[in-house]
């Protein structure tokens, strides 16, 4: 174990060439897609893109910008929602073809590993984890990673990637560089418990191959080695990390390692060209069902009892939730309005009349114990005025089509109300908070929610991974006026999450549009950190230039 920081030199593919556009005009005419990500910031504009297929090329893509002075553009499957994707001029590099299973490894400990390039996709990697139909060449050289795959394809049982962000389109790369989680983090944690190694192109014409376990800071401090055999000191930046899920600026502690520095760096560090994941047995089945209640509160209170919170109420022991996911009344008022005004071509579930806010909850189970797992949902249920009858769910296809379309109705309608807006008035935009805080500040975070917002006739929604005390509130501004309310009350919502012990930013990250809340969280000089460590690993400072911190500070 070290903490020195050693390049190597990319690999060489010899694959298809990439494909290289020069003209802005074509690039908008045949490449129009490129350019925006679900944020719709803009303008956006590229003067050059490139598709690349390899390392070398990322690689060569890298220098040939550095030399010219050009900013690059990091874009793969381009489903954020702050702007990181999206150029504002230069080169756009797009890993989007990069998009094959490397290999499997078996660790020392029997767990097995998978390699991917950055362009798949959460959805292509479930798929061919499941039928194990990897791509793989079986024919290699190599007799130890012929043996572990052989191993691997031969296991009885069904291997998994746990994250789970709610846009399963979303490219493994970029989960990687956003630290991407989703609902049932709240059990398996966010992609940086899963990621093992990485591969990262710099700017300065090396690439990092970096195994955890490898590489970890003396305190906070790395040592990088020139190319000259000269080693310069790295400061890991000295801020406090929040005591939650945190997808916000560089990770920093102590005697961290070298890995998790860029896991959430938004591709302001390098270029991600290879990832090895940790794999997990896939459970026997998941039982997943909607629960109603009669209030917010009881919901919350429902919450607190299944994740055993409280000492006076603590839940059964075989009560292990997998997922917390928390709608409050304002959305399922929304639900059903939305659902009259569509009429009878709505695809939104018609809900239980006395139903006001729900929570789905979903648990790992096995045949021997279903029964003994049933009824312990029972019991935390019946004690805040639901039970297992008054839900929605269970474990098969079909009973679980309505929660699908339950989730996807919440944020397709939400942003549907918003693009109407948006015709009327260019500038509005949703405004959705990412804020999350430790456990027992979830009620104090609600109720501030609730006391800024009342007496406001703005449109809002409540809902999310209430697990993690990470609770959305989405704004629906209808003018701009009322934009300019929504974008007040979220400054003050990320304070106060601040203030809290929390983050302002859970799992979307920092992009282009959220630079003000990373300075609440971390401060000027935390800012002023985590540039210098940008400047370290790409001295020209090109690459996604205005992504996480200002230009400014550059």
């Amino acid at each position: 174990m070290s903490n020195v920081i050693k390049a190597v030199k990319p690999r060489l593919d010899n694959g298809a060439p990439p494909l290289i556009v020069d003209s802005r005009e074509r690039i908008e005419e045949s490449y129009g897609d490129y350019l925006s990500d679900e944020s719709r910031y803009g303008p956006a504009e590229a003067d050059r893109l490139i598709i690349v297929h390899d390392e070398a090329q990322v690689s060569d893509a890298l220098v040939a910008a550095a030399d010219a002075g050009v900013n690059v553009t990091v874009s793969a499957g381009r489903t954020g929602i702050v702007g990181g994707a999206v150029p504002v001029g230069g080169v756009l590099l797009s890993l989007s073809d990069m998009k094959r299973v490397l290999g499997v490894r078996r660790l020392p400990d029997g767990r097995f590993t998978v390699r991917v390039e950055p362009g798949l996709s959460v959805a292509e990697l479930r798929e061919r984890l499941l039928t194990k139909d990897l791509g793989i060449e079986r024919s290699g050289d190599d007799p130890v990673a012929r043996a572990d795959l052989d191993a691997f394809l031969t296991d009885d049982r069904t291997y998994f990637y746990p994250p789970d962000p709610t846009e399963d389109t979303a490219h493994l790369g970029a989960t990687v560089a956003t630290n991407a989680s989703g609902a049932r983090s709240y059990r398996y944690g966010a992609t940086r418990r899963h990621v093992h190694g990485l591969r990262v192109a710099l700017t300065t014409g090396g690439v990092l191959a970096i195994e955890r376990g490898q590489c970890v800071a003396r305190g906070r401090v790395f040592l990088l080695a020139g190319a000259d055999g000269s080693e310069s000191e790295l400061r890991v930046p000295a801020y406090d990390m929040p005591d939650t899920k945190n997808a916000a600026g560089y990770h920093a502690a102590d005697n961290m390692d070298l890995v998790d520095l860029f896991i959430g760096s938004e591709g302001t560090l390098g270029v991600i060209t290879e990832i090895e994941l940790l794999l997990t047995p896939a459970p026997e089945g998941v039982l997943s069902a909607l629960a109603f209640f009669g209030s917010d509160d009881d919901a919350v209170a429902f919450v607190k009892h299944a994740r055993g919170d409280a000492a006076d109420e603590s839940s059964p022991d075989i009560v292990v939730p997998l997922a917390l996911e928390f709608f409050d009344s304002r959305s399922f008022e929304f639900l059903r309005r939305r659902k009259v005004e569509e009429g009878a071509s709505s695809e939104i579930p018609e809900l239980p009349a006395d139903a006001v806010a729900g929570v789905i909850f979903e648990q790992e189970f096995t045949e021997d114990v279903l029964l003994e797992i049933y009824d312990a949902w029972e019991a935390v249920l019946s004690s805040h005025g639901s039970s297992m009858e008054n839900t929605w769910g269970g474990m098969e296809e079909s009973e679980l089509a309505r929660l699908r379309a339950l989730r996807h109705s919440i944020a397709e309608q939400v942003n549907g109300v918003v693009a109407r807006a948006n015709a009327r008035y260019p500038e509005i935009h949703k405004i959705g908070t990412d804020a999350a805080v430790p456990s027992g500040a979830l009620e104090q975070m609600l109720e501030f929610y609730r006391g800024e917002l009342l007496g406001t006739d703005l449109e809002r929604v409540m809902f999310g991974h209430i697990g993690d005390n990470h609770i959305h509130l989405n704004i629906m501004p209808s003018s701009p006026k009322e934009l300019r309310a929504g974008k007040e009350l979220a400054t003050r919502f990320a304070r106060r999450a601040v203030e809290l012990g929390g983050t302002v930013s859970a799992e979307h990250g920092i992009g282009r549009i959220k630079h003000d809340l990373l300075r609440l969280q971390y401060g000027d000089d935390g800012m002023r950190q985590m540039a210098a460590v940008k400047r370290a690993f790409d001295p020209s400072c090109i690459l996604n230039r205005g992504v996480v911190f200002p230009e400014e500070l550059l």
